[in-house]
């Protein structure tokens, strides 16, 4: 819990809000591709398995449980500061300047891709939709396996 004593939102503030972000991310938050491709599974599985999909929602929520807990021990938390390694055992100290400009447009760049993805989800399902109709997936549509 060194982490949560070190008030990482304040010291590296690019690095709270691109975790925030890519947390939301992860959670399948509405407005990010996460929650496309978790509404597509879910209905689709919802029709074969309706039980083993209810059990996949839980699974959900029991991994938004975990990322929150991790983003508020990690950037958010009140907790005072341990003692904070210093340059002179080797650790070393963290700055704001530990994210480069790469960095940086990499993350941005990650970021804008899910919400355009989130917001605008027909730019993937239209060149996913018509591998459908090829002929591997026959079977499927007849309600055979393979």
């Amino acid at each position: 819990t060194v982490l949560g004593g070190m008030h990482l939102n304040q010291v590296m503030p690019f690095a709270a809000v691109t975790f925030t972000i890519a947390s939301m991310a992860s959670m399948g938050l509405p407005g990010f591709s996460g929650f496309v491709a978790e509404l597509q599974v879910l209905i689709g599985a919802w029709q074969a398995f309706p039980t083993l999909t209810v059990l996949a929602g839980l699974g959900i929520l029991v991994g938004v449980a975990y990322t929150l807990r991790v983003l508020q021990k990690a950037f958010f938390s009140d907790q005072e500061a341990a003692a904070v390694p210093t340059a002179k055992n080797g650790v070393g100290h963290l700055d704001g300047t530990a994210i480069s400009i790469p960095e940086r447009l990499g993350a941005v760049l990650l970021m804008g891709t899910s919400l355009l993805i989130g917001l605008y989800p027909r730019l993937l399902l239209d060149l996913i939709g018509p591998s459908f109709s090829s002929a591997l997936f026959d079977g499927l549509r007849k309600g055979g396996g393979w």
